[in-house]
């Protein structure tokens, strides 16, 4: 378990760690400081009921060592397995409106809304964006 008291099991599982994994390697030479795993709308614990949530696109926000902020979507369904399908944005807070509002970064006017359990890494997102 984390500080927060949330396990990597809560997180996703074998998915979650294979994204801990994956994700640095993906964007090497970039360093990672904090990611975490949204959907466009819907997210939160609301996904843990819905029969949908299988085919919502899911999305990793990383926060890099530069200050940058890359957004990954991960080929469906993600709550099965942990495959990146590509760069959705990779730049600075510069190059992007970003905007951290309610728990809930915004990327040119896109919502990223954290699902269950990531809440506190998408703190630690924000807040490594200076948002």
């Amino acid at each position: 378990m984390n500080a927060g008291g949330i396990s990597e099991w809560q997180k996703g599982g074998v998915p979650y760690a294979k994204l801990r994994r994956i994700v640095p390697e993906y964007l090497n030479p970039q360093e990672v400081d904090a990611f975490f795993v949204a959907v466009n709308r819907g997210g939160g614990r609301a996904r843990l009921v819905n029969p949908f949530t299988p085919f919502q696109r899911e999305y990793v926000l990383v926060a890099t060592g530069a200050g940058n902020l890359v957004v990954l979507a991960l080929r469906r369904p993600g709550v099965f397995r942990a495959s990146i399908k590509g760069i959705v944005f990779d730049g600075s807070s510069k190059d992007a409106e970003l905007r951290w509002r309610d728990g809930t970064l915004f990327v040119n006017r896109m919502p990223y809304e954290p699902i269950s359990f990531h809440e506190e890494d998408a703190q630690k997102v924000a807040e490594g964006l200076g948002l």
